[in-house]
Parts: structure tokens; sequence; C-alpha cells
């Protein structure tokens, strides 16, 4: 669960401006897409921990929509189990996944304390469907992280679909918790353990 938040700590730092990226880089919609999230936490500072609604309103309104919350309910889901899926289940599953993405990117931002980010030189042709961004997160105090982002060109928009630090996988992390579930129990019962996790974290 620490990785978890360490990895999705990432979401509430402030990113670099010193990038020169071309016009179809990500980077600027990463800058962009934190910026506004640090914005609202400063704003709110003193109000965070009492008020989480505050942090999952800005992760909702800027960072989700640039996500690929679907590719990621597929994947964690698993091939298998998701072509056996009623549209049902994959509709409640997503819309479960996404709360939980939600609470998950949340729970640590009301924990900012102006970390920065710098990005490495852009590696890999930007005409790629596939993209990896990688950076730094630069600590006040203790070792820098080395952050990166794994995003997925979709209608001429990228959109993230894993982070990793320090080489652990968001996506890697969140298959790990439901694998067994879903090897032992029906999709039902691994959207009721997602509802579950949801309410723990909004504790």
């Amino acid at each position: 669960m620490r990785i978890i938040k360490t990895i999705l700590f990432v979401a509430s730092v402030i990113l670099s401006p010193m990038i020169n990226a071309s016009q179809n880089s990500p980077i600027p919609m990463l800058e962009q897409t934190a910026n506004n999230i640090i914005a609202t936490l400063k704003e709110n500072k003193a109000n965070l921990k009492s008020n989480p609604n505050i942090v999952y309103q800005a992760v909702e309104t800027n960072l989700l929509p640039i996500v690929d919350v679907a590719g990621m309910s597929r994947s964690v889901l698993g091939r298998q189990a998701w072509s056996k899926a009623t549209n049902s289940q994959r509709a409640q599953f997503s819309k479960a996944f996404t709360r939980l993405v939600i609470r998950t990117y949340s729970s640590p931002l009301a924990q900012y304390t102006n970390e920065s980010i710098q990005f490495l030189p852009l590696r890999g042709s930007l005409n790629s469907r596939f993209l990896r961004v990688n950076s730094i997160i630069v600590r006040a105090e203790g070792q820098n992280i080395p952050l990166s982002y794994s995003l997925v060109a979709q209608n001429g928009q990228w959109k993230i679909y894993d982070i990793s630090v320090e080489g652990v996988s968001l996506l890697q992390s969140f298959r790990s918790q439901f694998a067994a579930a879903l090897q032992n129990s029906s999709i039902d019962e691994v959207i009721k353990l997602m509802e579950k996790k949801q309410l723990k974290r909004a504790s």
C-alpha cells in the first residue's frame, strides 16, 4: 500500500517548466494537469485533510480525463476474465475501478510538501503509439525518486496507462491486489472488494 501511495503522489507534484518539448510531446499536458491540481491544493491546503472531497474533485476534473481508465480496467481484470464478463459486469467493474483510481490518486495529495519533478530527455519517436516519459521527483529532504509515465496515443491525445516509481508499476500493483480474488471469486465479488477498498481509503 505504501508503494502505491508513493506512485500516486506524483500526480500532486509541480512539474518542471524547463522542458523544451515539441507540440506533440505529452509533457505540456502533464505539466498543465499537475499545475491545475497544485493550484487547488495550495488554495485549500488548510482544509485538505478535513475535506478530502476537495482533492477527489481536483483529481476527477483534471487528472482522470488523461488516464486510460478503460484500458487499465481491462488490463487489471485480465483478458480471460474480461472476455467472460457480461456487458453489465464490465460496466460495473470499470465504474468501480474509476472510483478506486480517483481515491488512490487522491489519498496522498493532502501530504503535499512542495516537491518538484524534473523530466529527462524524451526517448523514442513521438510517432509511436506508446511512449515513456522518465523523470525524477526532487525532494526537499531524503533521496530523489525516479518516476516514469507510460502513455498511449488515443485519437490524437496521449493518455496515461501506467506510472512506475523506482521500477514498481501501479498497474502491476493493482493486478496483484485482485489476482487472488479473480481466481477464487466471481467478478461481482471482486467489484465488492474494490468498493470496500474505496471506503477504506475514504475513511
